[in-house]
C-alpha cells in the first residue's frame, strides 16, 4: 500500500514538471492580434483554471505549515 501511495506522489510530480514543460511550449507574443482577440475568451479562462488549481496546490502545502519557496539561481 505504501508502495502505491508513493507511485501516486510521484507520478503527481511528474504531472506538475509536464505542465511546467507544457506551458514552456506557450508563446502567444508571435500572435497578430486579430488571433489572440479571437482565443482571449479562452486563453483567459484557461490561464484563471491554471492560477486556481496552482493556487489550491500551493494552499494545501501551506496548510500542511511548509513554505513553498523559490529555487536558488544557477
Amino acid at each position: 500500500m505504501d508502495r502505491l501511495r508513493s507511485n501516486d506522489r510521484l507520478e503527481s510530480i511528474v504531472r506538475l514538471r509536464a505542465a511546467v514543460r507544457a506551458l514552456d511550449d506557450v508563446d502567444v507574443s508571435g500572435w497578430d492580434d486579430s488571433a489572440l482577440t479571437e482565443h482571449l475568451d479562452e486563453i483567459s479562462a484557461t490561464l484563471c483554471a491554471l492560477d486556481a488549481q496552482v493556487t489550491r496546490v500551493a494552499d494545501a502545502v501551506r496548510a500542511r505549515g511548509f513554505r513553498i519557496a523559490e529555487p536558488l539561481a544557477a
